[in-house]
């Protein structure tokens, strides 16, 4: 083989493994869970359909900004007419002319009751709103990925336990078939160990469901494509992580009312329904506009000269109007009446915000209270349960237990393990989201 042939061969070996790298090190990418939530914070569709309509509220700001200064329009008409007119012989005869007109004119609302002001910060507001409600989408997400990547950690924690209790099953079967064999136990003994081997297998077949499970739904809200894989970094979750010291529930409330963007935003609800308000009470104010234009015209198969004639027509006018509402069908009222009504539906929507913050609060903070007590329970249970499992399999492995007390024993414990699981990720979530509704970040 050539030098060069070999040279040829070695770079584009080396040329097709820089081509595959960034695939492959892309799709061995783990997500944490803090990626997760960055991710969907910026690239969730209903945070972008939220952040365009934003956009859109900056395009009314500028627009009832504008309305405070004079508009300005410009006119050409051409026309043609053909009528009868006296020739100076005492006949008529049809006579066409051709006749042009030509107009600048301007109009300024000078006083409307303040409407005008009212709809920049009615405009101002509502892109505060709206900004306000993109933070909670976000919010929302965030909550969603944490419950679903935490479901996928006890998921993945299960199937470890679940694994470990069909190891054992295994051994035990392939115990309980010599004591079959040599006629220690009955058939039905045997058949006894067999099914809840079964059972056993059963439940980590349910397990590995369960997080297959989780890890879709995961992957459906991060939005990904279907045929993208996604691989979780599972942290070591230690004591300290799950018996945190828990905050006083009502400090946490106090604190969630000043950050969350739910309660911000009833609160600017409220604003823009007295400002409502006070536009419909501007109904009842006069308008003043001032109003101004030249023009002027000429006629085409006239004479004289068409400069002379846009010279001698050019007229100017100026003018202020004043309207004053005298009887508009209860329109005005009406406004009002509905702008009122809106305001109590406003402050009522506060209330139950308020209401509902402090209903998660509450039950969050239970729930971790609950959960660290449990995981402090279930973890003596799981020692003890263990210890009584290790002594009925020396007792049944010497004949002095049978396998209805091996096979309870042996639920005891995985009932125990369950329970220690339940405890750790309940007393954790909750943890964490009551950290979050103090404005701290969500971590693992």
């Amino acid at each position: 083989m050539s030098i060069y042939f070999t040279k040829s061969l070695l770079g584009l070996v080396m040329a097709v493994t820089g081509l595959l790298l960034p695939v492959t090190a892309f799709s061995q990418k783990k997500w944490t869970l803090r990626e997760c939530i960055n991710y969907a914070r910026q690239e969730n569709i209903q945070v972008k359909k939220s952040n365009i309509s934003a956009e859109s509220y900056s395009v009314d700001i500028s627009q009832s900004k504008a309305a405070l200064f004079p508009s300005l329009s410009g006119s050409v008409s051409q026309r043609y007419t053909n009528s009868q007119s006296p020739d100076g012989n005492g006949d008529y005869r049809y006579e066409g002319l051709f006749n042009g007109q030509y107009t600048l004119s301007a109009n300024w609302t000078l006083y409307n009751g303040g409407k005008n002001r009212n709809d920049i910060k009615q405009a101002q507001l509502q892109k505060e709103a709206q900004d306000l409600n993109t933070e909670n989408i976000q919010n929302e997400m965030e909550i969603a990925i944490t419950q679903a990547y935490l479901q996928i950690l006890y998921s993945k924690e299960s199937i470890k336990n679940n694994e470990n209790i069909v190891a054992t099953d295994e051994a035990q079967l392939k115990q309980t078939k010599d004591f079959l064999d040599a006629g220690s136990i009955t058939r039905s003994e045997y058949a006894q160990v067999e099914a809840q081997y079964s059972a056993d297998k059963y439940n980590l077949v349910q397990a590995q469901n369960s997080f297959e499970t989780y890890k879709l739904q995961l992957k459906q809200l991060l939005e990904l494509e279907y045929d993208e894989e996604i691989d979780i970094e599972f942290p070591e979750i230690n004591d300290e992580d799950v018996l945190l010291f828990i905050p006083s529930k009502y400090e946490v409330y106090k604190r969630a009312l000043v950050i969350m963007p739910e309660v911000a935003n009833s609160k600017v609800n409220i604003q823009l329904a007295n400002l409502s308000k006070a536009s419909a009470k501007a109904g009842y104010l006069p308008t003043v506009s001032l109003s101004g234009s030249i023009g002027t015209g000429n006629i085409f198969n006239n004479s004289p000269s068409f400069a002379t004639q846009i010279g001698r027509n050019f007229n100017q006018t100026i003018g202020v109007t004043v309207s004053i509402p005298i009887f508009d069908n209860k329109q005005n009222s009406s406004n009002v009446k509905k702008a009122n009504l809106e305001i109590q539906n406003a402050e009522l929507n506060l209330m139950d915000t308020e209401k509902t913050l402090l209903k998660t609060i509450e039950n969050l903070y239970q729930d971790a209270i609950s959960g660290q007590s449990k995981y402090r329970a279930a973890k003596d249970q799981v020692n003890s349960a263990e210890l009584s499992y290790e002594l009925v399999q020396e007792q049944y492995s010497l004949g002095m237990r049978n396998t209805v007390e091996l096979t309870t024993e042996k639920n005891n414990y995985a009932n125990a393990l369950q329970s220690l699981l339940q405890a750790k990720y309940t007393a954790l979530l909750s943890l964490k989201l009551l950290n979050f509704y103090q404005g701290q970040e969500i971590t693992l």
